[in-house]
């Protein structure tokens, strides 16, 4: 219920109960003024007594906490984080193109290091010694002219005596002086680059100047 001062009209709120069944006495808590209250509901308050009611204080300010917040961290310099992301990037990326490389180019590293074969089986990546499978046939060579001049004609078949499909590798031509001396040496490609079973490659190569040249040495490059 709400009650007002008949003195200076300060208004109150309290409960219906407050007042009692027979009404009460009451006192202005902002003039002082007393006067009888009539009852609207039934209470329990003795009919003599005086109760003085209070007005409600206005809120009063908020205190501030006593532990202030830790400062916020300053953000992360974005630029330090891309650039952290982009050198783990490339590196990531130089181990996986060595990787490649090591593992699509095996043959090429075992000819340049053969002591890489060992390596390589040992992870079960066993290399093949160039021309595993195929076997060169009716090669030879002869002098012959060449626009006045001697040239060396090179030419020969490889034949595939495994039972799959083979790369042919490039062949390496050495040509032979007196004593089996070493006078130079050219890569030959044979055609197809792939033979099936059973299947034959053709190679031939004419050398100019060959002069010296007592025979040559054909043996599998593995360069391919």
């Amino acid at each position: 219920m709400i009650i007002t001062c008949p003195a200076c009209d300060t208004r109150y709120t309290l409960a219906d109960s407050a007042v009692g069944p027979q009404g009460r006495k009451v006192r202005c808590a902002q003039c002082g003024h007393m006067w009888w209250q009539s009852p609207q509901d039934e209470a329990a308050f003795p009919p003599d007594a005086v109760t003085e009611f209070h007005p409600v204080p206005p809120p009063s300010a908020k205190t501030p906490p006593s532990k202030t917040k830790a400062a916020a961290k300053p953000p992360a310099d974005a630029g330090a984080r891309r650039r952290a992301l982009v050198g783990w990037g490339s590196f990531v990326a130089v181990l996986l193109a060595i990787g490649a490389a090591g593992y699509f180019g095996r043959v090429a590293v075992v000819r340049l290091w053969p002591p890489a074969a060992l390596f390589y089986e040992t992870v079960g990546l066993p290399v093949e010694p160039p021309g595993t499978g195929l076997q060169l046939q009716n090669v030879r060579s002869e002098q012959k002219a060449e626009d006045g001049k001697a040239a060396l004609l090179v030419e020969g078949q490889i034949l595939n005596v495994s039972e799959t499909a083979r790369a042919v590798p490039a062949l390496r031509v050495t040509a032979l002086g007196a004593d089996r001396q070493p006078l130079r040496n050219w890569t030959v490609e044979p055609v197809p680059p792939q033979i099936l079973p059973g299947e034959i490659a053709t190679f031939r190569d004419v050398q100019a100047d060959s002069a010296g040249v007592q025979e040559v040495m054909i043996t599998f490059d593995g360069g391919r």
